[in-house]
């Protein structure tokens, strides 16, 4: 009998082991699929970016040399030495050029530039005199040449190739993939090692559960130094992809101005009494978006113009280009003035450099972050799932299968929180420019979801009483995926609004049925955490993804996750009617709501307290934060990493605040004390930058959203007329009343900017919730005849 346990201890160990490793593979690898297609977006933007740039220089440099020219008269058919600025140009570039009339035929082509690339493929970007195509082939960056009278005279065509810079995009990736993959067998190794150690350490009574803590902790230790050592990797990858790309614009762009200058040398133009030269060359400067400085030396070697002011920081690394080839030439127009001597110094900005490795460290460290939370996730799915098959078998107490929805409620909330940081900004691109009450209408579609979460909220109680939780749970995964899915197909505004109606309405139901199932397990608790990880995780990771790949793909994969949950509920619920048996949904009579109307203390609540805080919560995060950074020219990226420090307080903040809520006997005045941080966040945008001023207003919603839960909640449940009504009814209105404010919230918003100004609305607003906040402290003092306790 002891050695048949003591098999039957080792087949158990050994079960665990496997679970846990094949899980931590699970989950590495699709960490590291995320993380390469991160990666591989990223490399693939610096070449692209490191070309088009050079490109733009080469085609502004050369319709510059022949401006003049045409604007006297000349035509490009006949321009005469065209094909020789042709070939400098595109020497100097490494890239076929093309110069064409103003019907668009081709006069003279310098390297293979085939001649259908001029009208082949779609529209990348256009504007300020370029247009830049792309095809099977490459892209086509297109400029034109004006004449005379203003009209256009020609265009200049640079091809970019695109079989030469994906043999360079797969060679540094395939590089990345093999170091990837010896860091990941490494890892494996030692958690292999890890659990066999473990295992062989326990022992006795609750042995399975002290080896399930250990392959946890041991899994996610492991994780997290695999992660930073891909992440360390890919952000030396990029780094040095960047700088080495910089280094080349500088050289291209050296040599393709080198000679331009020496042009303006051999006539005369001296460019110490030049005041436009500074001008000339911040517009080529300018095609690099401010990642290099141009400078022009004497030839004492003192700077007498250039592309950055004076003082501006550069990295050490700076390439002089001799002008005149170092003293072959004297002004023609001068010879006794040497012009010999002079160069053009060509130098990385050190500014733009430190922001670009901060924004991909930061994007690394917020993977690794996302990665080792997804980890802990399906490590609790695990861990809970085999130590309910192990009670099945055994009929031992477990914690029910209640507790395998929060890796449920985890993924749902990843998979639609993915879009929050980017919904109105979607709805900008399909709101024609001009309309009638624009930031209104750009408000919309929070409204329309939340409006239809609450609607489904009050229907999902009836249908789980009768059916049991497995088709509402079912039906809302769908409705939420198939309303991702028309997000992403949304050609028109109202279409955009009506699938974020159907989103609202999935949600409703699935948020509903995974609380009447918890609750009565007593893990509602736990099923919330994963619902503010999965918000945390998604804002962050979607907004990452949406800033390489665009809002579509990040909707269509929203869609697949949550269709790929709609069958989970078959295997995680039971059949039958008996998780919603036990309670049914709370209604409030007409009576009721009577005596609710003529509550002094219950008004001021709801119209001071309760709405305008669920108002400024949807309203400032969900519309004005993405409306205003985008407006502010902020990283798409930032946007989600400031939802995510919003979920990180929220989640943190909560306890603590609670304990302070209970403590204190005046619940009324932390009710207010959360109102007034909630006017706070609002006034610091009458004072700070943008970026600086939406990170402390998320901040302080966060606080502000934490102390509410609990003071609310503590404040409602003393009134008296709650206590005679009954606490499920009135925590059903509490919950139905706040989603009236998040209804209003966009709206509300929408409204004021369309009014004022960002500085006039958040002055008024910060000081209307101050006096409100401060009204409901006064108001909500209990009566002379009131024998509760203060609320």
């Amino acid at each position: 009998m002891t050695t048949q346990e003591t098999d039957s201890g080792h087949s158990g160990r050994r079960r665990v082991n496997r679970a846990a490793l094949a899980g931590w593979l699970a989950v590495l690898v699709c960490s590291l699929l995320v993380y390469d297609a991160l990666l591989f977006s990223s490399l693939n933007r610096e070449i692209w970016n490191d070309v088009q740039a050079s490109a733009r220089v080469a085609a502004d440099n050369l319709r510059l040399n022949v401006a003049t020219g045409v604007r006297f008269g000349k035509k490009l058919e006949s321009y005469r030495g065209l094909d020789s600025l042709l070939a400098h140009a595109g020497d100097a570039a490494g890239m076929p050029l093309a110069a064409l009339d103003a019907r668009g035929n081709v006069i003279l082509l310098h390297g293979e530039f085939p001649s259908s690339a001029f009208r082949a493929g779609r529209t990348l970007e256009e504007g300020d005199g370029f247009t830049l195509r792309e095809d099977e082939g490459g892209r086509t960056l297109i400029v034109s040449v004006n004449g005379r009278d203003g009209k256009n005279a020609g265009y200049i065509g640079v091809r970019i190739d695109r079989a030469p810079l994906n043999a360079d995009l797969y060679a540094m990736f395939r590089a990345q993939l093999a170091a990837q993959g010896a860091i990941a067998l490494g890892g494996a190794l030692l958690l292999a090692c890890l659990l066999a150690a473990a295992g062989r350490g326990t022992g006795g009574s609750g042995a399975r559960a002290r080896l399930a803590r250990s392959a946890r902790l041991s899994g996610i230790a492991v994780f997290l130094l695999v992660m930073l050592a891909n992440g360390a990797l890919a952000l030396h990858a990029v780094s040095s992809r960047y700088t080495e790309s910089l280094e080349h614009d500088a050289e291209r762009t050296g040599a393709l101005l080198t000679e331009s200058l020496n042009r303006l040398l051999l006539v005369g133009v001296s460019f110490e009494r030049m005041d436009s030269v500074d001008a000339y060359l911040s517009g080529i400067a300018a095609a690099h978006d401010g990642t290099i400085a141009l400078e022009i030396l004497n030839p004492r070697g003192v700077r007498v113009a250039g592309s950055a002011p004076e003082g501006t920081a550069l990295l050490p690394e700076a390439r002089n280009f001799p002008l005149l080839n170092g003293g072959g030439g004297r002004s023609l127009h001068r010879p006794e003035e040497d012009a010999s001597g002079w160069s053009l110094r060509v130098s990385i900005v050190r500014a733009p450099w430190l922001d670009r490795l901060r924004a991909t460290a930061l994007d690394m460290l917020t993977m690794v972050a996302v990665s080792l939370i997804f980890m802990v996730e399906l490590f609790l799915l695990l861990t809970r799932g085999m130590e309910l098959l192990h009670a099945e078998r055994t009929a031992s107490p477990s914690p029910g299968r209640s507790a395998l929805l929060r890796p449920l409620a985890f993924f749902m909330l990843f998979a639609m929180d993915m879009s929050i940081s980017f919904i109105p900004l979607r709805m900008a691109e399909l709101v024609p420019a001009g309309s009638l009450s624009r930031d209104m209408l750009l408000g919309l579609p929070i409204s329309a979801e939340m409006g239809m979460t609450g609607l489904s909220v009050l229907l999902a109680g009836a249908w789980i009483k009768r059916s049991g939780a497995r088709p509402p749970l079912m039906t809302g995964l769908a409705l939420v995926g198939a309303g991702y899915l028309g997000s992403m197909l949304a050609a028109s505004p109202w279409h955009f609004v009506a699938a974020r109606a159907v989103v609202g309405t999935g949600y409703g139901l699935a948020l509903l049925t995974a609380q009447a199932c918890t609750v009565k397990d007593g893990m509602l608790a736990d099923m919330f955490a994963g619902v503010y990880a999965g918000s945390l995780c998604g804002s962050a990771m979607g907004a990452m993804l949406a800033e390489r790949f665009g809002y579509a793909p990040v909707f269509l994969l929203s869609a697949v996750i949550l269709i790929c949950l709609v069958p989970l509920p078959r295997l995680l619920l039971r059949g039958g009617t008996e998780g919603g048996e036990e309670q049914s949904a709370a209604k409030v009579t007409f009576g009721q709501m009577r005596r609710l109307l003529g509550d002094r203390r219950f008004l001021a609540f709801v119209l001071l307290s309760l709405v305008p805080s669920a108002m400024l919560c949807v309203g400032f995060l969900n519309y004005f934060l993405p409306v205003y950074l985008k407006s502010a020219g902020t990283a798409q990226s930032d946007i989600g990493r400031i939802y995510m420090l919003n979920c990180l307080l929220v989640i943190y903040s909560g306890p603590p605040l609670s304990r302070l809520v209970m403590k204190t006997r005046s619940k009324a005045g932390m009710v207010c004390a959360a109102g007034i941080i909630s006017a706070l966040s609002l006034l610091v945008l009458a004072v700070l930058p943008p970026l600086p001023a939406t990170l402390l207003g998320a901040v302080l919603v966060g606080l502000a959203t934490g102390l509410n839960i609990p003071a609310q909640s503590e404040y409602l449940l003393r009134l008296d007329i709650a206590r005679a009504i009954g606490v499920d009814q009135s925590m059903s209105l509490l919950d139905a009343l706040q989603r009236v404010g998040q209804v209003l919230g966009p709206l509300c918003a929408g409204a004021a900017l369309l009014a004022m100004g960002v500085d006039e609305a958040a002055r008024l607003i910060g000081a209307g919730f101050i006096l409100i906040s401060l009204a409901f402290l006064v108001l909500a003092r209990p009566g002379r005849a009131a024998h509760t306790e203060d609320a």
